[in-house]
């Protein structure tokens, strides 16, 4: 009867595997279809969090996950019409290097492209299945993954909530990037003040975030005005607030009326924000 048992017992098991690996998202965790509860299951307490934004670390990789604050709400949009603590959005991070040929996903399957504002990243996007990959070309042309993203599927759509928007940088399942201070030119003394703050934001409640630092040009100012301000905004994050460089991005956002500069802190998996610069006449 033991043996019995047994059999019964690892076929049970095996069919659980199959089951499994037929399930779309992450180790079974498919966003809008699981909770809190499923992942904690999964990998127990959270290390960090922070609103909706949780992250739990494993032995291989740290990940962070979005939950869904509640059912639409009316005059709320970029809301899911869910329950409380359902995943929105997962994603992963390896601590070890993790190649891209390693996944064994079918690139046909995925749209490649280059990220237009950090040289060397590459993303790729399978819409119908919520999934994007960012990664880094390395030496020999290898492509080192820096994160995975498991999202929505079109397939949810239905449970998107009404007058909800896509962000401006074409990411469905993410809401519109919300900027975390704006400035014009203001003394530096000042600016620094600002950037104390967002350094703060950066490295004690979103360690799996990055920060985009984007300037428009005066319409009256030399070219080059952009960078260079962006830079020294950069500079001081790095350099004096000790923020990694590779968490710092700029971006030349064009030119406006006068300087401005925004400052955005979004998962490092988001695409960053677009700008939004006046047309030079």
């Amino acid at each position: 009867m033991s043996i019995i048992k047994t059999i019964v017992a690892g076929t049970c098991a095996i069919l659980a595997l199959v089951a499994l690996s037929q399930v779309k998202g992450w180790r079974g965790i498919v966003p809008l279809h699981a909770t809190r509860t499923d992942v904690e299951r999964l990998l127990g307490s959270p290390t960090k969090s922070h609103g909706v934004a949780f992250t739990y670390d494993t032995a291989k990789e740290r990940v962070l996950i979005f939950y869904s604050a509640g059912p639409c709400k009316k005059g709320v949009s970029d809301e899911w019409n869910v329950s409380p603590d359902t995943v929105v959005s997962i994603s992963v991070y390896p601590k070890t290097k993790l190649l891209v040929a390693e996944l064994g996903m079918d690139k046909a399957k995925y749209e490649r492209l280059g990220d237009p504002h950090v040289a060397g990243t590459v993303h790729y996007t399978n819409e119908d299945e919520g999934v994007r990959i960012d990664a880094s070309i390395a030496e020999g042309e290898s492509e080192e993954v820096n994160s995975m993203t498991y999202t929505p599927t079109p397939r949810d759509n239905y449970l998107r909530c009404s007058g909800s928007s896509v962000g401006s940088n074409g990411d469905k399942n993410f809401p519109p990037p919300r900027k975390f201070d704006e400035y014009s030119n203001i003394p530096f003394s000042d600016e620094k003040a600002r950037l104390d703050n967002f350094a703060i934001y950066l490295q004690k409640d979103e360690p799996a975030f990055k920060g985009y630092i984007i300037v428009y040009a005066a319409r009256s100012t030399r070219s080059g005005a952009a960078q260079a301000r962006a830079k020294r905004a950069k500079d001081y994050l790095v350099k004096v607030r000790g923020i990694e460089t590779a968490r710092v991005v700029t971006i030349d956002g064009g030119y406006r009326d006068q300087l401005e500069v925004e400052l955005y802190a979004l998962p490092a998996a988001m695409l960053p924000p677009t700008p939004n610069p006046y047309r030079r006449d």
